[in-house]
């Protein structure tokens, strides 16, 4: 079962080659499947304030009640996942709790984290993250969770539950909708 409200939701990896890393996921570690799209440059992009222009490609998939995200940046836009590439390699980038996004922000402002990267979904939900690596190594990623987007999740969760660990480890996004009821 998906995380509740105020568990941490969301693990993310950045990596330099998103096509091993869903090897290394699935084979090694049994999360899966992991549904694979493009994401392109998203409207209001800001990195530590500044306007960027950030693409990436992205696998989501679950491991028990946790979502996987890894995510390969595919152009050279100034970004948090670039930072953290350059200077630590690949890896345990953000965390996600499962929160409102309005608490979450006072909460992590309140505790003087500054937001490392923002945006919003062409859908409309806004996303950041926050810069807490001086206290966990990593960021701490904010989203608007819409109906839509829980909905796309419990596909998912449902995609892990029903998947066998071997078969199709690796699938377009637009292969989701095939777990609907």
């Amino acid at each position: 079962m998906m995380q509740s409200e105020g568990a941490i939701i969301e693990l993310c990896h950045v990596t330099r080659n998103l096509d091993a890393a869903l090897e290394h996921w699935t084979r090694d570690l049994g999360a899966g499947p992991f549904f694979v799209f493009d994401v392109p440059v998203l409207p209001g992009q800001l990195h530590y304030g500044r306007p960027t222009e950030v693409s990436m490609r992205v696998g989501f998939g679950f491991s028990g009640g946790v979502l996987i995200e890894l995510l390969q940046q595919t152009n050279e836009g100034a970004s948090p996942f670039r930072d953290f590439l350059e200077e630590h390699g690949e890896g345990l980038h953000h965390v996600m709790p499962r929160c409102d996004f309005e608490d979450g922000y006072r909460k992590l402002s309140a505790a003087g984290h500054e937001v490392a990267y923002a945006g919003q979904m062409p859908s409309g939900e806004r996303f950041c993250l926050f810069d807490t690596r001086t206290v966990n190594g990593a960021y701490v990623e904010l989203m608007e969770l819409s109906d839509a987007m829980l909905g796309s999740l419990s596909l998912m969760e449902k995609a892990h539950a029903n998947w066998d660990g071997v078969t199709d480890p690796i699938r377009p996004m637009s292969r989701l909708a095939e777990f609907a009821d």
